[in-house]
């Protein structure tokens, strides 16, 4: 009996693993596969690693199909970042980049925020140095995809933003302030029109920004946020109203962050060639306290996966300690990912 369930459901099986096996030879041998780049071939495993035994090679090749193109001169950048990102999706263990990532040595012509260091440290020499490094590493993942009828995908993030006295040999080269921001989101692609813009996606999220530290020194705040990008040609612009989520006066270190962060965010790019310009703006539209911040950006080439990089930033807010305290600083360095 045995011996003819072996013989019974060998060649079923043999036909199974033959179908299969006919599949992956018939992708790797697609005219013009050697081409294409690693994403499509991982694509491809991981679509074959998932696939019934009934899903035909034309729905494999329509499922990995966004791998195969090249990016489209008829795309935005937006778009084709999009494009980029939902290739990555498929690699469970994918970081991608998030907000720009890079490292620039800082000038700031005020003097660094030492009067919170004083109030934490009064028997200490708390002399900090106008140049520092200044770097951010900002990645995300997506954590579902083509969700609300294929036209949504929620991400989670996460964004270091750090302040180092690299060149403060007296005090050990300290790092003057880190910022951590956790945040999760979901992107919807939505195509419409605004004052001659084409909006394209659409985010709803919540952010936790916090420099994890206690005592006086602590500075946090939770938000929920919006996000409308709009684009034209090679410009973009992106509006981020938020709200922040209220906290107990007793444990709210910065209970007046609004006042000099204020309840939104609006920033623009523009891109020409390889070069890249960005644009942020906050205010609080108070014509007693008017209080808000410019950051001016400018990425170039200089090699492959690196970029120069040139930041300008004016205004409060640059970091969390500095919620309160204006800074005006430039800084020159590299950037290893860009906005798009």
């Amino acid at each position: 009996m045995i011996k003819f369930i072996h013989a019974f459901y060998q060649p079923l099986f043999l036909l199974k693993m033959n179908k299969k096996i006919l599949l992956l030879s018939l992708f790797f041998s697609l005219p013009g596969l050697a081409n294409n780049t690693g994403s499509y071939q991982q694509c491809l495993t991981l679509a074959f690693q998932k696939a019934d035994d009934n899903m035909t090679v034309g729905e494999l090749k329509q499922q990995c199909s966004p791998s195969l193109d090249a990016p489209s001169p008829y795309q935005s950048a937006v778009e084709n970042r999009q494009r980029l990102e939902q290739q990555a999706g498929w690699n469970a263990f994918s970081l991608m980049p998030h907000k720009p990532n890079y490292l620039i040595v800082s000038y700031n012509d005020n003097q660094p925020n030492e009067a919170v260091l004083n109030n934490a440290f009064p028997n200490h020499d708390n002399d900090l140095q106008h140049v520092e490094t200044k770097f951010q590493l900002s990645v995300k993942i997506p954590l579902l995809q083509n969700i609300f009828f294929g036209k949504g995908d929620w991400y989670g993030a996460y964004t270091n933003r750090s302040f180092w006295q690299q060149f403060n040999k007296t005090h050990s080269s300290p790092f003057r302030e880190t910022n951590h921001e956790a945040e999760t989101w979901l992107s919807f692609n939505h195509h419409y029109s605004f004052a001659g813009l084409k909006g394209s996606v659409i985010r709803a999220g919540f952010t936790h920004q916090s420099n994890g530290q206690s005592g006086s020194l602590s500075r946090s705040w939770n938000r929920i946020y919006s996000e409308f990008i709009l684009e034209r040609g090679d410009l973009y612009l992106s509006f981020k109203p938020w709200y922040r989520i209220p906290e107990a006066s007793s444990s709210d270190d910065n209970a007046d962050i609004n006042d000099f962060m204020g309840h939104f965010e609006l920033r623009s790019l523009y891109k020409l060639n390889d070069h890249t310009v960005d644009l942020l703006f906050r205010n609080n539209f108070k014509s007693s306290r008017n209080r808000g911040a410019i950051e001016l950006g400018w990425s170039f080439p200089i090699h492959n996966k690196v970029r120069g990089y040139v930041q300008w930033f004016n205004g409060y807010g640059e970091s969390l300690i500095d919620y309160d305290n204006h800074t005006n600083s430039i800084g020159f360095g590299v950037q290893l990912s860009d906005w798009l």
